[in-house]
């Protein structure tokens, strides 16, 4: 038995048993964070659908105010303009004065056709941010449970968590670099992030499939890190090597 590789291993079993406990503490938590994250997402998006409906609504408004001021000048000029057709001299003067009349008439009808339109886009846009609004402050009160909620898990596994991120931070230094990048390298592209199993029943702990006698004696011995021939998981022995050197003969 190689010590180094010995300790190596039990650090690697270490490490793993310590991921997995955080992996559960992560469960306990479920979908919570996604959630927050997807509330507070949505609450950024409808915030800014509302500044944005607002500055139509405010430039509706304006358009508004501006097109009536219009209309009364039209119409003042319109009074104008009728005081001069009977005053005129002559047909010329008088089929001038009645075109300008019928533009200004014209830009009357323009202008109130726009008021209409205009009120009747104003009344939809205060429905449609009405309903915004709403559905924000519904969305901001959900975004506050959800926090109370995640606020109440993270307390309550938060020594714990601290306590195992610490001694995983101890584990990595003892490993190594190139180990434990190896180690993170299997974790990740493994199902259930079990980069480190032990032989159960003569097969590998990870995928079941039964270990060849020979790989199986290497595992044992404990001079070099064996993988999983099949998934590529690195395996160690729960047994005492004695006992399983027995049994694989």
């Amino acid at each position: 038995m190689d010590k180094n590789i010995a300790i190596k291993l039990t650090k690697l079993s270490e490490l793993q048993e310590t991921d997995t406990h955080l992996n559960d503490i992560a469960k306990l938590r479920g979908t919570l964070p996604d959630e927050v994250y997807a509330l507070e997402a949505h609450i950024e998006t409808l915030s800014a659908t509302i500044q944005e409906r607002t500055a139509l609504l405010t430039e509706l408004r304006e358009e508004v105010v501006h097109k009536k001021a219009f209309i009364k000048q039209a119409e003042k000029k319109c009074q104008q303009y009728e005081v001069q057709q009977m005053e005129v001299r002559n047909n010329r003067e008088y089929d001038a004065i009645t075109k300008e009349l019928e533009l200004h008439k014209l830009d009357i009808q323009l202008a109130e056709k726009f008021l209409r339109t205009a009120y009747g886009s104003i009344e939809q846009e205060e429905v449609h941010v009405e309903g915004l609004c709403k559905l924000l402050a519904s969305k901001k009160a959900d975004l506050i449970l959800k926090k109370e909620e995640l606020q109440i898990i993270l307390q309550a596994s938060e020594a714990e968590e601290r306590r195992l991120h610490e001694k995983r931070k101890e584990t990595r230094t003892m490993l190594g670099e190139p180990l434990y990048l190896a180690y993170e390298r299997i974790r990740k592209n493994v199902p259930n992030n079990l980069a480190v199993v032990p032989i159960k029943k003569g097969a590998c702990g990870g995928c079941c499939i039964v270990i060849p006698p020979q790989q199986k004696i290497g595992v044992y011995e404990r001079n070099k890190i064996v993988l999983c021939e099949h998934c590529g998981r690195m395996l160690i022995a729960l047994e005492q090597p004695i006992d399983a050197l027995l049994f694989v003969s």
